[in-house]
């Protein structure tokens, strides 16, 4: 049996089984005989379990060592591109998969091919592009070589739910499960079957679905079981349900500590929702909102974030216009969660306020920066020239952050995007420092620029060619067509212009 062949039966077998008996002497085995193929299913395995940070680091290492074998390298670059895309990077799991479509376009497998279009239309559905993506889900369910053509029943189920079709998405969503065989993405299902039940008013069968997808999550180890724990938890406070086990809350609490953004934000939720005063657990669920926006989950900042206003209002806490000028951006494209028996009504009551306050938001940000024709940079309503910084890596590593999805740059790739040519190492990062604090400093708020784990990130941005992707989204999501014609009538006017042109021939700007 060679690499590829150990690297295909062991994931075939955690996907089945999980973190069984047998998986773990596989593993053993393969640490023995094949160090190159236990490397290649441990990315994999740590993508399963939404352990993204962990199998970046490790992938990017292994791929240069199987550079002579398409099927590794193609299973290296998926692995990658999903755990990108898990950590709120969309962009740069994008660019993966790409690379993973040429990989295996020149492999010649028409199944791995179809399978490789899938994942770029899942990561339209991250980027909240529904409509493109529930297009993209009908095209590769009619192509002849689509791998498990049923799992697209998965995001059809979603886009459903998202527009209202409650009675469709069960339906999308059974059938979904049916076909499935059980494993991570099954429970990913039953997770929001258990929504789509909510919806519905049937508490008791979404408690269910989210207890047992929590609990399959937690029989793989996977950081994700957080989100149908948190789910669990806003349920039981909402409707007056029992609480699920402690037990499954403290672990899944404990195994989204070694995940993402998203994970770790679903173990903020819990913990909030565990809090007995509304007001504190406003605060939390309100935090919570924020970093699930940040992992570019937005469905679940919407959930979280109601919560949070609701709680606060009843509690007359000031941070209900805070989660409601979080949640203004992004209500137009969720209008079948105001179907919620829950919260529908309380946000029906609100409807006016999101509406007044749903238009472009840089008001209402500390860091503004017009990147399209003068670049032009205001914190707190000062306009700062960033020509008398005087640190030209400082003022690139800037306008980076600006233009990279989320505002975050991991701390190596920023050094090498500053100096290209130069080793990263103990002697070389104090040229990082260096720019990082210039650029804290002009500034003036050492906590405008954070860094969480490998990233750098500029905190409370609004720029004009995010506005602009986000009124694409809302045009696309729109359904009147005066409606959609007013957000690309904003769109137009905010693009008039060439973007930076003050910085030229900047690769990486360009």
């Amino acid at each position: 049996m060679d690499t590829e062949e150990r690297v295909k039966r062991a994931t075939e077998i955690f996907r089945k089984n999980g973190a069984t008996h047998e998986f773990r002497r596989l593993l053993r085995e393969l640490r023995e005989q094949d160090p190159v193929a236990f490397s290649v299913v441990e990315v994999y395995v740590h993508t399963e379990r939404s352990q993204f940070s962990l199998a970046i680091k490790k992938g990017a290492r292994l791929l240069p060592r199987v550079g002579s074998a398409p099927y590794l390298v193609w299973r290296l670059l998926v692995s990658i591109g999903i755990a990108y895309r898990g950590m709120g990077e969309i962009s740069t799991g994008e660019a993966y998969f790409q690379r993973a479509l040429e990989m295996s376009e020149l492999m010649g497998d028409k199944k791995v091919i179809s399978w490789v279009k899938f994942q770029i239309y899942v990561t339209k559905y991250f980027r909240a592009e529904y409509v493109q993506a529930y297009k993209g889900f009908l095209s590769y369910q009619k192509d002849p070589y689509a791998w498990k053509p049923h799992r697209a029943d998965y995001y059809k189920g979603a886009y459903a739910l998202i527009t209202g079709q409650t009675e469709e998405a069960l339906k999308l969503l059974d059938s979904f499960l049916e076909n499935e065989e059980e494993g991570p993405f099954w429970l990913g299902g039953l997770e929001l079957r258990g929504l789509t039940l909510r919806i519905l008013g049937k508490f008791s069968e979404a408690m269910e679905n989210f207890l047992e997808s929590a609990e399959g999550y937690i029989g793989y180890d996977a950081a994700y079981a957080a989100f149908p724990v948190a789910k669990a938890l806003e349920l039981a406070r909402l409707a007056r349900l029992q609480l699920p086990p402690k037990d499954l809350i403290r672990k899944s609490i404990a195994l989204a500590k070694e995940g993402s953004w998203g994970e770790q934000a679903a173990a903020q939720e819990a913990e909030a929702l565990l809090m007995e005063d509304d007001s504190d657990a406003a605060e939390g669920l309100c935090e919570s909102a924020e970093s699930y926006m940040k992992a570019c989950q937005n469905m679940e900042a919407l959930f979280s974030g109601f919560t949070a206003a609701f709680l606060a209002w009843k509690t007359t806490s000031n941070v209900f216009l805070r989660a409601i000028n979080l949640l203004a951006p992004i209500i137009p494209l969720y209008p079948g969660f105001k179907k919620d028996p829950l919260l529908g009504n309380y946000l029906s009551g609100v409807e006016i306020l999101l509406k007044e306050i749903s238009g472009p938001n840089e008001e209402r940000r500390r860091i503004r920066a017009f990147l399209i024709g003068e670049c032009k940079v205001l914190i707190d309503g000062k306009e700062i020239p960033l020509e008398k910084w005087h640190n030209n890596k400082a003022i690139r590593a800037f306008i980076y952050f600006l233009l990279s999805p989320s505002h975050r740059i991991a701390h190596d790739h920023l050094f090498y995007l500053l100096w290209p040519r130069r080793s990263y190492n103990k002697r070389s990062r104090f040229l990082l420092y260096t720019a990082i604090d210039t650029i804290r400093r002009q500034l003036g708020k050492r906590e405008l620029l954070t860094k969480r784990r490998d990233f750098y990130q500029l905190e409370d941005v609004w720029t004009d060619l995010g506005e602009i992707e986000n009124l694409m989204r809302l045009a696309d999501a729109a359904r009147d067509p005066a409606e959609r014609k007013e957000y690309l009538v904003k769109a137009r006017n905010l693009a008039k212009g060439d973007l930076l042109p003050e910085f030229l021939y900047d690769k990486h700007i360009d």
